[in-house]
């Protein structure tokens, strides 16, 4: 185990500066630049053909609480806003488009449970995260009651929520059935789509917009 172990190193007062600035509530500002200067600096390093920095090497033996901050936490930080923020061209986050690319690579004739639908999006679309989150989007996608969806995308055949409770009264994945709505298939029209494997076979999604369903 030893060999294995890794530990922390403290290195002083830069080090607590740079953990009250990943942590603090007060330092939103702060972390804006932090992933700005993030960003601009993996684009520099691309630009000039060099790789991507990494915090541990087979002779790494300990880190500091700065190090760890900047080269390992930015990068949970900087993909935690793609998860969770709508892209600009399709409003859509990496889930929602995982979902709609798989559903229109089935091309479903008849409805399909949720969660088989699910395990499908997880085949066919190398979605790595938990199945459970990847239904709640699923149930969201369908669900047309006011303050839901502009446009709901799938269809929801069952109790997929109400108003009343915000939509989180949905029945189990494992009792509703949802398949694309004649709508959703102007995507195969309207949109220009592609998807390519790149390392470690991960899918990543490009929907170029001529249509905007979110605006």
């Amino acid at each position: 185990m030893s060999r294995h172990r890794i530990r922390f190193r403290y290195d002083g007062e830069q080090d607590d500066q740079n953990i009250i600035m990943a942590f603090s509530k007060k330092c939103v500002d702060q972390r804006k630049d932090w992933l700005m200067n993030h960003m601009n600096e993996t684009k520099r390093r691309k630009e000039i053909g060099l790789g991507e920095r990494y915090l541990y090497e087979k002779e790494t033996r300990d880190v500091s609480f700065s190090d760890f901050v900047n080269v390992e936490l930015v990068l949970y930080s900087n993909y935690d806003n793609v998860r969770s923020i709508p892209n600009m061209m399709d409003g859509f986050k990496p889930g929602q488009r995982k979902v709609l690319f798989t559903c229109l690579k089935r091309n479903d004739k008849r409805e399909v449970k949720v969660a088989q639908l699910a395990g499908s999006v997880a085949e066919h679309s190398a979605y790595h995260h938990g199945e459970t989150s990847l239904m709640a989007t699923i149930v969201n996608l369908a669900q047309n009651f006011v303050g839901s969806n502009n446009i709901n995308l799938l269809q929801p055949i069952g109790q997929f929520g109400t108003r009343l409770a915000g939509g989180k009264d949905s029945a189990s994945p494992r009792y509703i059935f949802t398949m694309l709505r004649y709508l959703s298939l102007l995507y195969r029209y309207r949109y220009l789509y592609r998807y390519r494997y790149r390392k470690r076979n991960y899918i990543h999604i490009f929907l170029r917009t001529y249509l905007f369903f979110f605006l």
